[in-house]
């Protein structure tokens, strides 16, 4: 079974000195091209403004089940491509968060441009950023909806008050899969999430099994292909939670130097079976001839030429680059 038992949930924290500010992620984000950028900027900017202002005019709900559906299905038609309503749980709000007096939880993913995502290269930073932002803007502009109706509503970005995997498990849309990263029967894994929570009374959907988890617990395809061997064969209590576990130190400074590395998500074989299917076929002829990180990063390398110096210097004591490493 792939639903989690969170009855001994334990407020998780984050590694507060990581991100953009360390010299690694300061090189990180110089490398972004130039729509990266302004997609990040405005992102910046949507998050000083996610607390939807609350209408004191408050309309009083009589049919939540009704509303929960109108409230997904504008979701859907402002872009969307899969969305969810779960129960708000306390034990999942980030320890250096304040606790949020809300209910429920409105979560929503938008599915990348495989072809692009696929290959490490700027371009799949542009991808990335534009539809972080294009989530980012669809979950603030539900957060007013929300608030027009007289509720208290937040749109959740990635970084926001929780970690969004969590939630997209507890909506149904997906399950955690052994790369640490939802997956979805319809998406994937080539995929971002937002949410939104509120005060407003709604009809959560619940989590759903899949069958996701049973498959990841056979398959070792995002474990091979890891290039910082970051992803762990056997789960892990986490925060009070039994689940899929990254290590994160191992992964960082090749996440960093490799644009964002999504080589977990792209080999992910449940991108062949969504509506990602005919975009997979090229990846999986490549899963097959690379066999493993060194052989895919030899690929990436030829198709694009990816310049490692700019971390030399960076990079923590005793990692070596992917260059060093993988012989690039």
């Amino acid at each position: 079974m792939g639903l989690q038992d969170l009855s001994a949930a334990k407020r998780p924290s984050r590694r507060l000195s990581d991100g953009m500010r360390s010299p690694m992620g300061q090189v990180f984000a110089r490398r972004f091209p130039p729509a990266a950028k302004r997609h990040n900027f405005m992102r910046l900017n949507l998050e000083k403004i996610r607390e939807a202002e609350v209408n004191p005019n408050k309309t009083e709900i009589d049919n939540p089940a009704e509303l929960t559906q109108t409230l997904k299905d504008l979701t859907l038609q402002m872009g969307a491509n899969v969305v969810g309503v779960a129960e708000f749980n306390s034990n999942l709000t980030f320890a250096d968060k304040e606790q949020l007096d809300h209910k429920y939880v409105i979560v929503f993913g938008i599915s990348m441009a495989y072809d692009v995502m696929a290959d490490i290269s700027p371009a799949s930073q542009d991808e990335v950023h534009l539809v972080y932002y294009s989530m980012d803007d669809i979950g603030l502009r539900l957060a007013n909806q929300i608030g027009a109706y007289g509720y208290s509503a937040r749109m959740q970005p990635n970084g926001g008050d929780f970690p969004l995997p969590a939630y997209g498990q507890l909506s149904g849309i997906g399950e955690l899969g052994k790369h640490g990263s939802l997956i979805s029967p319809e998406l994937g894994s080539s995929f971002r999430l937002c949410a939104v929570s509120t005060d407003m009374p709604l009809v959560a959907d619940g989590p759903r099994d899949h069958g996701i988890d049973e498959i990841c617990t056979n398959c070792k395809v995002c474990q091979r292909f890891c290039p910082g061997e970051a992803i762990r064969p056997q789960k892990q209590v986490k925060n009070g939670i039994l689940r899929w576990h990254i290590d994160t130190p191992a992964c960082q400074p090749y996440f960093y130097q490799l644009y964002g590395c999504k080589l977990c998500l792209m080999v992910c074989p449940f991108n062949g079976r969504g509506h990602m299917k005919e975009r997979f076929k090229p990846m999986a002829k490549t899963i097959r001839d690379a066999k493993d990180a060194a052989g895919m990063l030899r690929i990436i390398q030829d198709r694009n030429h990816l310049d490692f110096e700019e971390f030399a210097d960076v990079l923590p004591e005793g990692v070596p680059s992917v260059k060093e490493k993988y012989g690039l």
